[in-house]
């Protein structure tokens, strides 16, 4: 019996990473998507199993798996839901991946899910568009008659989930701001890759996060107040601290880094050009926006510096 606290910290992008590892690792975990479809029955190979395959005008497909059936390659496109809001038109943007897919070769033809707790489904009127459902409990169900440790594992964190998992929050969308972020989700796919951007689609995008190496400190920009933060969780009675690391930024070409205390975070900010959301991203200069994303830029490269210092020195 597998005992694990998980602290309710589980995300869906933990758990893109634990159906991409169990599709590529477990045939018979794939399996069960194939027998949702019309392929049912049908010997089938992994070809490969892609996290995030991202298209700078329709968006992102969480989980992309390509398979072999009698020498034709079929692709399984999978949104994960715990309990995000779903986003209109969002199915139909798969549909429109996938046939971008077959007209550029990628598979013969295409099939897509949504994986989700079986409340968030029932609660949550876009999902229902889905034409494949593999729910989060059936998941849990496939593992729990498994024996292996792993097996144990991954439905104790499919539990966890399931348990995270509620009626999706009624949340006003600004059509414009939801738009302003989409936009920028593409600019940062198409020009700054390496950024890792956590902020889903399903955000009015006021503020955008973007994770780093550097454990739970994050990044935060700040729109339309023209911040770029790199942000200490728990770390405000560090602000001495936060202050030396701030120094040596400066000496090292963030020329503008200043040191801010928030409620219960040390925060190192870069002051950027502050953007219009209700112009429109259209309308944004773009010289102003790449310097707002230098930014981003130059603060993870810095605490990616700080955590790999960190990592020569642990024992």
């Amino acid at each position: 019996m597998i005992s694990l606290k998980f602290n309710n910290t589980i995300t869906e992008r933990d758990m893109d990473l634990l159906f991409a590892e169990s599709v590529l690792t477990d045939p018979g975990f794939c399996n069960l998507l194939v027998e949702k479809t019309d392929l049912k029955g049908k010997p089938f190979q992994i070809v490969c199993a892609e996290l995030s395959k991202t298209d700078s005008n329709l968006g992102e497909s969480d989980i992309t798996v390509v398979i072999e059936i009698e020498g034709n390659k079929y692709g399984l496109l999978i949104e994960d839901k715990i309990d995000a809001l779903a986003m209109p038109e969002q199915h139909g943007r798969y549909i429109k991946r996938g046939k971008k897919g077959v007209k550029a070769g990628e598979y013969k033809d295409f099939r897509v899910f949504i994986f989700c707790p079986e409340k968030y489904y029932k609660n949550n009127d876009e999902a229902k568009l889905y034409e494949h459902l593999l729910t989060y409990e059936e998941c849990k169900a496939y593992f729990d008659i498994k024996a292996d440790p792993l097996s144990a594992f991954r439905a104790r964190q499919i539990e966890e989930a399931i348990s995270k998992a509620k009626k999706p929050p009624v949340i006003n969308i600004d059509e414009k701001a939801n738009a302003f972020l989409r936009q920028y989700i593409r600019y940062q796919k198409e020009y700054y890759p390496s950024l890792d951007l956590s902020t889903k689609e399903d955000k009015n995008g006021w503020w955008t996060d973007f994770r780093t190496d550097l454990g739970y400190v994050y990044i935060n920009h700040k729109i339309q107040e023209g911040y770029v933060d790199l942000t200490f969780p728990k770390a405000s009675d560090k602000i001495d601290r936060a202050k030396v690391i701030a120094e040596w930024a400066r000496q090292h070409k963030i020329s503008n880094a200043t040191v801010v205390k928030a409620t219960k975070s040390a925060i190192i900010r870069i002051h950027v050009p502050k953007l219009s959301i209700m112009k429109g991203f259209e309308f944004v200069d773009k010289d102003e926006l790449a310097q707002c994303f230098d930014a981003i830029k130059e603060l993870t490269d810095f605490a990616n510096i700080i955590e790999i210092a960190n990592s020569i020195t642990t024992r």
